[in-house]
């Protein structure tokens, strides 16, 4: 197997996926929740389907943004606006249209608050990847598997925040915590079968990997699937929020761990060996 050229095959990804956050966030285009930008919040619970564009249409004096989550029995619409405007207005405006709701809940958060959250948000996030970093080094005491599996992590992580912008998943509170479990995670997954072949003192590495590739893809298989399940069972939409976000990371893992990963830590024990 031509180890080197696995490399080849992420690396694209991730060179685009960085050029377009770096793009975002020179910009200022980075799409943020309410709890990070700050705004106000309306959770609404219906037994009735509800469609986005149709909302869209009768709150398009308000400039809100809405979203729908459909859950196994119920959907919640998310209401997204200004400060500026009453949530009782929305309530009223809704109401003359027909719109029933069984329950809704309302939040404001001001916006250097947001702001506080957000940069409280990135320490913790910091704080999290030098510790992980730190312990892999202890761990491995190697310096080069420990940079790949490290670099494997900042891949799924850049990879995810900007699929997550693509398709229209907003930085909360909840996705933030998503991608702090994917560091988790994705850093289980590499361990691994790194700690397998850097300790394995065989030769055989083909074998080595096709066992643990087996052993690892089944546990993603089976994290992935109860993801979905939450998906389609729960209508909350913080629930929501964090089983997309765990979804497309661990896809992203799959790759960046078995194929990025996997391909420069042989690369390395191969010319080690020879």
């Amino acid at each position: 197997m031509n180890y080197k050229r696995m490399i080849l095959i992420p690396i694209p990804l991730l060179i685009l996926c960085t050029i377009y956050l770096i793009f975002l966030v020179q910009s200022n285009q980075i799409s943020l929740d309410i709890d990070f930008k700050g705004g106000t919040q309306i959770i609404l619970e219906s037994n009735k389907q509800t469609s986005q564009t149709d909302l869209e249409s009768v709150l398009k004096q308000y400039d809100a943004n809405v979203r729908v989550a459909r859950g196994l029995t119920t959907y919640s619409v998310i209401i997204d606006f200004d400060n500026a405007i009453k949530p009782d207005d929305i309530f009223n405006t809704l109401i003359q249209n027909g719109y029933d709701f069984k329950d809704f809940s309302v939040q404001t958060v001001g916006a250097s608050l947001g702001a506080d959250f957000f940069q409280q948000a990135l320490i913790v996030l910091s704080i999290s990847f030098v510790l992980m970093a730190i312990t892999i080094f202890i761990m491995f005491r190697n310096p080069l598997p420990s940079l790949y599996l490290i670099l494997t992590v900042i891949a799924d992580l850049i990879e995810t925040l900007a699929i997550m912008q693509i398709v229209g998943i907003k930085l909360s509170l909840a996705t933030f915590a998503a991608l702090l479990l994917l560091i988790g995670g994705a850093v289980g997954d590499n361990v691994l079968f790194t700690t397998r072949v850097l300790k394995s003192g065989k030769k055989n590495y083909d074998e080595i990997v096709k066992k643990t590739l087996k052993t690892g893809i089944t546990l993603v298989g089976t994290t992935m699937a109860a993801l979905v399940a939450l998906l389609l069972v729960s209508g909350s939409t913080v629930i929501f929020q964090i089983a997309s976000v765990l979804l497309i990371g661990m896809a992203l893992d799959l790759m960046n761990s078995w194929v990025l990963n996997l391909g420069l830590l042989m690369w390395y024990v191969t010319r080690k060996i020879k």
